[in-house]
Order: C-alpha cells, then sequence, then structure tokens
C-alpha cells in the first residue's frame, strides 16, 4: 500500500517547467530570426570582391577628373516630403562642368522597396536638377552618377528629407 507522497515530491517538475519554457522561448527566437533580415547587405559579393582592383581603377581615374559636387535637397513648403534634389558640378579650377547625363538612385538605408532613380535635367551653370518626393521622411543616401562620352563620376552624399 502506497503512503502519503514525500514532501517536495513536485521540486524536480520545477526544472522540467523551466527548461520547457527555455525551449519554447528559443524556438519563437529562430521563427523569428530566420523570418526577418537575411543579414546579407550585398548580393553577388564574391564576384564584387573580385572586381575590386577594377573598382580602385575607376576610382583613380575618377580623382584625375578633378571633378567637384555639391548636393543639396530644397524642400517644398507648401508639399510634405517633396522638393528639388539640385547636384552642382564643377572642375578643379572651379568652372561649371556642363554637357553631362545625370541619374541619382535615392535609397532609403533602413528599409527595402522604396529605392527610386531619377534623371537630372540640365539648369544651366553645372547645375542639374529634378523635383523628386520620396515616399518616407527622414534620412536618404543619394548616389549620383554623371557620364559625359567615357568620362563617369560617382558620388554619394546624405539628405534629409522633412
Amino acid at each position: 500500500m502506497a503512503g502519503p507522497r514525500p514532501r517536495g515530491w513536485w521540486y524536480p517538475w520545477i526544472f522540467v517547467a523551466g527548461m520547457a519554457l527555455v525551449v519554447a522561448v528559443n524556438g519563437v527566437l529562430v521563427v523569428y530570426a530566420v523570418g526577418t533580415f537575411p543579414g546579407l547587405e550585398t548580393d553577388d559579393h564574391y564576384r564584387k570582391g573580385l572586381a575590386y582592383n577594377d573598382n580602385l581603377a575607376g576610382a583613380r581615374a575618377q580623382d584625375a577628373l578633378g571633378w567637384h559636387m555639391d548636393l543639396a535637397f530644397v524642400a517644398v513648403e507648401s508639399a510634405a516630403r517633396s522638393g528639388d534634389l539640385v547636384v552642382r558640378f564643377s572642375d578643379a579650377d572651379g568652372r561649371p562642368i556642363e554637357d553631362l547625363e545625370v541619374r541619382v538612385l535615392l535609397v532609403r538605408p533602413t528599409h527595402e522597396g522604396f529605392d527610386d532613380g531619377v534623371a537630372l535635367d540640365h539648369r544651366g551653370a553645372g547645375t542639374y536638377a529634378a523635383f523628386v518626393a520620396p515616399p518616407l521622411a527622414g534620412q536618404w543616401e543619394v548616389r549620383v552618377q554623371a557620364f559625359r562620352g567615357d568620362q563617369v563620376y560617382q558620388g554619394v552624399e546624405r539628405i534629409q528629407v522633412p
């Protein structure tokens, strides 16, 4: 005949419940981690790494051009999150650079799916501009590419969109 349970018989079950809680929480964290940002910053990073010397040669060629770029975002008061994106190019002597084909890519550093490209119109005196209306306020990375024949200039700056 069985007698009464000994005192503290349930103490081992505290350990089992604690371990079950740890396993459940870890399971939730694993599911969340796998379903969110994969951590990949650059697509095709191996191929881009192999082209590293070409990138260095391109940077030296850009430095030899002596071009300078000034970028500004001029917000429009009447429209939220919109304004003129203005880029001015000058050579090493400070003279404006004309006859460029200028394209920009607006990249949202913290959110995917909002990137947008636009071609800038020549406004004279080395100034190129376009009206842009980014969908979100905050910081945007502006990647500028300017072409004239086989001459290429690339620059990256950040702007604040109110």
